[in-house]
């Protein structure tokens, strides 16, 4: 599959998901922008084969234990968790994706957010982070 689109769809939950994503074997970019999955449709995407892109802006039923998951997409290229409830001590676990160049996530500015994002930053080599919309880096 080249691009598979859920926004356009109303009410996609786990269970419809699951009944959709049956017969897909890889996908290039996978957009769940908005839907109501939740981490057990991430436990699904680790059947695919191959996803490049991943979209879960606003999917605000993802959240830190759906990592596992996650990190068993060992293709993916970009990773859209912006507006989720994945945090940054989640994002950190993100061990397995080394082909991982973009990364856009949410985070609330505190006391030890710039450590975590330079932890982050050096655990991803050369991936981009775009924290709250803009790109963010941290020079030595």
């Amino acid at each position: 599959m080249e691009h598979l689109d859920f926004r356009k769809l109303e009410d996609v939950d786990d269970d419809i998901f699951a009944y959709l994503m049956e017969k897909v074997k890889g996908v290039n970019m996978l957009d769940l922008n908005g839907t109501d999955i939740s981490n057990e449709s991430m436990r699904l995407l680790t059947r695919l084969e191959y996803i490049y892109e991943l979209r879960m802006k606003d999917c605000t039923e993802i959240n830190d234990e759906a990592i596992p998951y996650i990190n068993q997409l060992s293709s993916l290229r970009l990773l859209h968790v912006k507006d989720t409830n994945i945090t940054i001590e989640g994002l950190l676990k993100l061990t397995n994706l080394h082909q991982l160049e973009d990364l856009i996530f949410s985070a609330t500015e505190h006391a030890d957010i710039s450590s975590q994002l330079y932890k982050l930053q050096e655990q991803l080599i050369g991936c981009r982070l775009f924290m709250n919309g803009k790109p963010y880096r941290i020079e030595n």
